[in-house]
């Protein structure tokens, strides 16, 4: 028995179709499959998850350190960090100071696999003056207690939400008058954070800089996104602290207050 020649052409074609549709489907297939477990060999870690045990120790620093008026305080209420005051004037530059909610020494994962940080946060006011800052590194020429990488951050109004940053948009050369970026990390890669800051960042805060304001932030966690699914979260049984405030081994630090606290801000006061 024999199909007539335009039917078994046609039954060829078929047949080399559904062929090609099966090794496309499984190519599809398995670069999907490599996609999943691409996705998953990364994790988010967590570098404070507040709770009913913060594992930080976080304090409010502000300009009065150097001659300005602004009040701010970071306390844990409810396992919410929450960073609250008013930036004003500082009186001898005519110009708004800053507020700042950090914390310094304990451990910090290795962040050095990670691809930037999420926070999830709420503020209450819409305050234009938000930054992120880690790290002691100050590039050559700045002020000595200008220090860190910074970045800023709009947070949700009213309602909580998560905040992502790419370590990208983060640089160590800013204003110290305003807290903006001078350089970018986009434009000169020498500003970008580096192996060793991402490795232990040493410090780390929320700031309210540069704009005149009342504030009041609630952060529910800090992670950093993107992580090698073999980062270590936690502190081994042994650590030592890399210093802590008031002490001289945390660098970076404002003028004026004896110790070094902080670190962040700086206004060559």
């Amino acid at each position: 028995f024999s199909l007539p020649f335009h039917i078994s052409t046609i039954f060829q074609i078929l047949t080399r179709d559904i062929i090609k549709m099966h090794f496309s489907s499984s190519s599809l297939a398995l670069a999907l499959l490599s996609s999943v477990v691409s996705v998953n060999g990364l994790k988010d870690v967590t570098i404070e998850a507040f709770g009913d045990e913060p594992s930080h120790t976080w304090i409010g620093l502000n300009d009065p350190v150097m001659g300005g008026e602004s009040t701010g305080t970071a306390t844990v209420i409810g396992g919410v960090g929450v960073f609250d005051g008013e930036v004003v004037d500082v009186p001898k530059l005519s110009a708004p100071g800053f507020i700042s909610m950090t914390t310094r020494g304990e451990f910090f994962p290795d962040l050095s696999s990670c691809s930037g940080l999420r926070f999830h946060i709420m503020s209450k006011t819409d305050y234009k003056g938000f930054r992120v800052s880690f790290g002691t590194n100050h590039p050559a020429g700045s002020m000595p207690y200008a220090s860190g990488y910074k970045a800023h951050f709009d947070a949700p109004v009213g309602f909580f939400g998560d905040v992502e940053i790419p370590f990208t948009d983060f640089s160590d050369n800013w204003d110290p008058y305003t807290g903006d970026q001078v350089v970018t990390c986009e434009t000169d890669q020498q500003y970008c954070p580096d192996e060793t800051t991402l490795k232990n960042l040493l410090r780390f805060e929320f700031m309210a800089e540069g704009v005149l304001g009342e504030i009041h932030l609630e952060v529910k966690s800090i992670e950093a996104m993107g992580c090698d699914d073999d980062v270590v979260e936690t502190a081994p049984v042994n650590a030592v602290d890399a210093g802590s405030f008031g002490g001289p081994s945390g660098g970076g630090g404002y003028g004026g207050q004896s110790g070094g606290s902080g670190g962040g801000g700086g206004y060559g006061g």
